[in-house]
């Protein structure tokens, strides 16, 4: 069963009307916050379809027309990869009223990566021009002090290529934005505010409204001049320049935040890149992407990673079949790593502990949930020795981060895959929780990057950090 890709709007009024003690921005009386958000579901045709977005604008019934979202750069996003998930592309004012039509433009070039990993770039037309338009009919009604979201699907079921003209034709629906699990964001802007040790203010580069930013309990603050990382607000100040990655709340404009870099130049210049580290030769990686700020124009791109801070994890502990966030530069071929996160892995900045292993992967079925102790049957495992499949294992949540779902999901008979460290020989502090069974009708990213084996064995790694690990089917 083929599910569907959508950009997802929230349209958000004013919180506060008037004042009242509340932390979090608000706009004025009267006036709405449009959260534009881009999200996706899952397409069995391709295993990426990378798009770039410049504008998406609402208009009513008058013919009266609202800029929800608009940069002559835009931002670029692999549609695969948000699964019934949305991703935060701006936050801006709106009037409340009813809107009957979106017009979405985007880039004219999409680029599709097919199961086999061969890349085709394609076109939405053969106009020439650069950039492509299309209208959604539909109907969304903005009142005062409330809060809406606008979803928009791409269907890509229905997105058909025409291999004659290379162009592919889009589909392109309104939706029901309750089927969303989680929205997820990378933004770059301006600290506003600090307002204590664990929470600031920014407003984004594309100059939208403030957004609280709130520090979770995993969460690294990452100097990009200094290579210094905390885990707080200290030496942040109004007007510094950072990159933000989190969760999303629509409601409260709020990110809750996993990483928070703090960069040196112009923000402009920094790149991204998330994606599944296929070999490592002690210095550069070579990385299949699968989020990125920019269309990689290989399925597979080199990193230098020599130089990089890492904020969580270390060189010695890179290995193939990680999952990695990377920031740095881009120059059309090569990226070159500034910071470094292994999914998963222990903040540079936590204390020395005993770990007996200082990273693993484990996924499994949950047997029962006590409080933040998960107690788990191991049907998979690697970056490890010394378990075994069937193994009952206790997971400790309490400091976790939530992918595909949240703590909620946590139940008897679900399955997850777990990064952490080992305490002990049985017990794992998890830094990462994804879910892979249903919690809302969606479809887990980690199924595309993990064997599908029906025989069950497992992916085990003897050695110490994983360096002679089997490469994953992707």
């Amino acid at each position: 069963m083929k599910t569907r890709p959508f950009i997802l709007i929230p349209l958000v009024t004013a919180l506060v009307a008037c004042g009242g003690g509340n932390d979090s921005p608000s706009t004025a009386s009267n006036e709405g916050t449009v959260s534009v958000l881009i999200t996706d579901n899952l397409t069995l045709d391709y295993a990426e379809v990378w798009v770039n977005v410049q504008s998406i604008s609402a208009t009513d019934a008058s013919g009266q027309s609202v800029t929800l979202y608009q940069d002559a750069v835009g931002q670029t996003h692999n549609l695969s990869q948000l699964v019934n998930i949305g991703a935060l592309v701006d936050a801006q004012s709106v009037t409340p009223g009813t809107y009957t039509t979106f017009d979405i433009v985007l880039a004219n070039d999409i680029k599709l990566v097919n199961l086999a990993g061969d890349v085709i770039n394609a076109n939405f037309d053969q106009s020439g021009s650069p950039s492509f338009a299309m209208t959604v009919p539909g109907s969304l009604v903005i009142d005062a002090n409330q809060t809406s979201t606008l979803a928009l699907d791409f269907d890509l079921a229905q997105f058909t290529y025409d291999a004659t003209t290379n162009t592919v034709a889009p589909v392109v629906v309104q939706k029901d934005a309750t089927a969303l699990n989680q929205t997820v964001v990378t933004t770059q802007g301006q600290v506003q505010a600090v307002n204590s040790g664990s929470q600031f203010v920014m407003t984004p580069a594309t100059g939208g409204t403030d957004i609280t930013v709130d520090l979770h309990a995993t969460a690294t603050v990452t100097d990009a001049a200094t290579g210094t990382v905390g885990t707080d607000t200290a030496g942040q100040t109004p007007g510094s320049s950072v990159s933000v990655s989190g969760v999303y709340d629509a409601t409260t404009l709020t990110i809750t935040a996993s990483g928070v870099q703090v960069d040196s130049n112009v923000i402009s210049i920094r790149h991204e890149i998330e994606g599944l580290v296929i070999s490592f030769d002690g210095s550069t990686l070579v990385m299949d992407v699968k989020e990125a700020s920019f269309a990689p124009s290989t399925n597979n791109v080199s990193v230098d990673i020599s130089n990089a801070v890492f904020s969580k994890g270390s060189l010695a502990m890179v290995a193939a079949g990680q999952k990695v966030e990377i920031k740095g530069l881009w120059d059309g071929s090569s990226f070159s790593a500034a910071v470094v996160e292994i999914e998963g892995a222990q903040r540079n900045t936590t204390e020395s502990r005993n770990y007996d292993d200082e990273y693993a992967e484990v996924e499994g079925t949950i047997n029962s949930v006590v409080g933040d102790e998960i107690n788990l049957t191991v049907t998979k495992y690697e970056h490890v020795s010394g378990i075994s499949l069937g193994d009952v294992l206790t997971i400790n949540s309490a400091n976790s981060w939530f992918k595909q779902g949240d703590s909620r999901c946590l139940a008897a008979n679900a399955q997850i895959e777990v990064k952490g460290a080992f305490t002990t020989t049985s017990t794992l502090d998890a830094s990462v929780i994804e879910f892979e069974s249903d919690c809302g009708g969606y479809h887990s990213d980690s199924d595309d990057d993990h064997d599908d084996d029906d025989d069950g064995e497992n992916d085990h790694r003897d050695d110490d950090h994983g360096n002679d690990h089997e490469e994953d089917d992707d």
